[in-house]
């Protein structure tokens, strides 16, 4: 979700302002939701969308957006730094807990570093799709989650309509 403060960072944004990009990494058998910023490195305090406070820690984060464009659907390839042993639990909590099918989802959130009390952009509930365990860290791609399989309408063809022929 792009809102006009963003928009206007791109279009008229001031020399002192910096784009803050933050992720929050939540399961139901974690024992908490992972903040991380990826440019803040004294970490942040900032509201969500609903006006809650959260804070975001430092951790080295590479992020980049899908390059696919046609097919409408947001999401992230995601590189996040060492995050020592933590993590691996909570990969163990997920696999042996009780929501074992249930995929850890990621929120992607922008703050203005002059106004941390509402996003500036954010793209929720994307889910983890791919994990790729790394020595130090890992990479993992999550996406919009598939709510439509299944092909809705009908295909017109010239085959089963002929008469569309004239309107070629």
């Amino acid at each position: 979700m792009t809102t006009a403060d963003e928009i206007n960072y791109w279009l008229k944004g001031t020399r002192g302002q910096v784009r803050i990009e933050c992720i929050e990494i939540k399961h139901p058998s974690f024992t908490k939701n992972y903040r991380f910023t990826r440019n803040a490195m004294q970490g942040i305090r900032a509201k969500n969308e609903v006006g809650y406070w959260l804070d975001y820690e430092y951790l080295p984060i590479d992020i980049r957006a899908s390059r696919s464009a046609s097919d409408l659907e947001q999401g992230f390839t995601i590189g996040i730094g060492d995050v020592g042993e933590v993590m691996p639990k909570e990969i163990d909590r997920l696999r042996n807990g009780q929501y074992p099918n249930i995929r850890p989802t990621v929120n992607y959130r922008v703050y203005l570093s002059d106004d941390l009390t509402k996003p500036s952009m954010s793209v929720l509930d994307l889910e983890i799709t791919d994990n790729q365990p790394q020595k130090r860290g890992a990479v993992f791609v999550c996406k919009a989650r598939d709510l439509n399989k299944l092909a809705t309408g009908i295909v017109y063809t010239l085959k089963d309509f002929p008469s569309l022929r004239g309107l070629l």
